[in-house]
C-alpha cells in the first residue's frame, strides 16, 4: 500500500491519500506515520481517502484496530474522517467499532461531505 501524508494549512487538518492494498503491516506503518504529522503540526483533524484502497482485514482485526492504533498514537482527541469509494458493511462495522471505544470516527462516500463533518464542532 502506498499514503501520502499533505498538511492543509488553511483547514489545519492532514489529508492522507491511499492507494492499494491495507493490511495490518502496511495500516501500522501508515498509523505511525500519521500519529508523528499529527503532533509535529499540532492538529486534530485528518481526513483519510481510501477510495483507491482495499482493505485485506479479518473481522478479528478491524475489532482491534482502536487497540493497536492507540499504541501507534492515535488519540481520542482526533476527529478522524474516512472516505471510501463505496460505504460497506465493513466500513459501517469498522466505524461503530472505533466509536464504541469512544474516537470521533466516520465514514463517507463524498469527501465533501467528509471535510464539513471534520471541521465541525
Amino acid at each position: 500500500m502506498e499514503w501520502q501524508i499533505e498538511y492543509l494549512v488553511d483547514l489545519k487538518l492532514l489529508y492522507i491519500k491511499t492507494k492499494g492494498t491495507v493490511t495490518n503491516e502496511t495500516a501500522n506503518l501508515m498509523v505511525s506515520e500519521i500519529a508523528r504529522a499529527m503532533e509535529k503540526h499540532q492538529c486534530i483533524f485528518q481526513i483519510v481517502d481510501h477510495r483507491e484502497t482495499v482493505f485485506d482485514f479479518k473481522t478479528l482485526d478491524y475489532y482491534d484496530r482502536p487497540r493497536v492504533n492507540q499504541q501507534l498514537g492515535m488519540s481520542r482527541q482526533w476527529r478522524v474522517a474516512m472516505v471510501f469509494k463505496k460505504l460497506t458493511e465493513e466500513t459501517l462495522f469498522m466505524e461503530t467499532v472505533f466509536r464504541n471505544r469512544g474516537y470521533e470516527f466516520r465514514q463517507f462516500d463524498d469527501v465533501e461531505k467528509a471535510k464539513v463533518w471534520v471541521l465541525s464542532q
